[in-house]
């Protein structure tokens, strides 16, 4: 076979150019930190590695979701502490006022620190974060309770007594509380209106009724401790389900990386390496092909 200077031109310039092609390719390596920057490049570790990202993006907002609902939760757990102590407190003067050796100052006294109480949980009921109503149900942007005449009611209506969610994956975790659920009793009274009543016995020293309200009273302190214990086991899930998520994007981050991800140190001194030979590829070629061919690939 014979070997012609134009098969020696076209093999040397075949070989620079898949040198400077791939010193470009170590060179982009080095610049974006990956070995894969195209799905070209390796389609099935491009597919594999789309996929876990795009994943790790559905998880990142689940986890943004939950930071956001755990804080919200936050403030329901002060709240519902605050009742509860608040409706303990009652609970006490209550029980103090039916002592029949309480005089009429003495009660007036008790009246007058129930009233403070009844307000204190008004403005409980209408907690606000970031101008919404806690409590508010599905009416966020609606007091949940308001006065009517120094009478105190709930104004969140009925449809509107709707508990928020937090969709995660397949399932919807319920998290809120609303006014329904711990400023009404099982048969449709309100705290505020136990402790009117309250008020006005204790004044009157009307123990029968004082009596007959206490078990109201109760019922209210048991729905309080209820959706306490409640808010609490749903953070303690939400923090277990953040955790996983944080893990599994930890884990697909891993696995990405090894992936797509160069491996810094080698590629560098691969890029020595082919600038090296690409110095002494030209430098042969130089000795052997004409001078104005040299030239011209350089």
């Amino acid at each position: 076979m014979r070997i012609t200077q134009g098969m020696i031109a076209n093999n040397a310039l075949k070989n620079i150019r898949n040198s400077m092609l791939k010193r470009e390719e170590l060179s982009e390596q080095i610049t974006t930190g990956k070995k894969i920057n195209r799905p070209s490049d390796d389609p099935s570790k491009a597919g594999k590695s789309s996929y876990l990202m795009s994943r790790n993006r559905i998880l990142n907002e689940y986890i943004e979701n939950i930071k956001g609902t755990r804080s919200v939760l936050k403030y329901y757990d002060t709240a519902l502490q605050e009742m509860q102590t608040i409706n303990h407190r009652i609970k006490e003067l209550t029980v103090q006022a039916a002592d029949d050796t309480k005089t009429v100052e003495d009660r007036h006294h008790i009246a007058l620190e129930l009233e403070q109480l009844k307000e204190h949980l008004y403005k409980i009921a209408n907690t606000q974060i970031g101008g919404k109503y806690i409590f508010g149900g599905a009416k966020t942007n609606v007091s949940p309770v308001t006065k009517e005449n120094e009478a105190i009611i709930i104004n969140t209506p009925q449809e509107a007594n709707i508990r928020a969610k937090i969709p995660l994956e397949n399932i919807e975790v319920e998290y809120g509380v609303t006014v329904y659920d711990v400023f009404k009793t099982d048969s449709g009274e309100t705290a505020f209106g136990i402790l009117e009543r309250l008020i006005n016995s204790v004044e009157s020293g009307d123990n029968n009724s004082i009596e007959k309200d206490l078990g109201a009273l109760d019922n209210i302190l048991n729905n309080v401790n209820a959706n306490l214990a409640r808010v609490g086991s749903i953070d303690n899930m939400l923090e277990s389900m953040e955790k996983r998520f944080e893990n599994i994007v930890d884990n697909n981050t891993e696995i990405i990386n090894d992936l797509v991800g160069a491996d810094l140190t080698k590629a560098i001194s691969d890029l020595t390496l082919e600038q090296t030979a690409l110095q002494a590829a030209l430098k042969t070629t130089a000795q052997i092909l004409p001078q104005s061919l040299v030239d011209f690939i350089k």
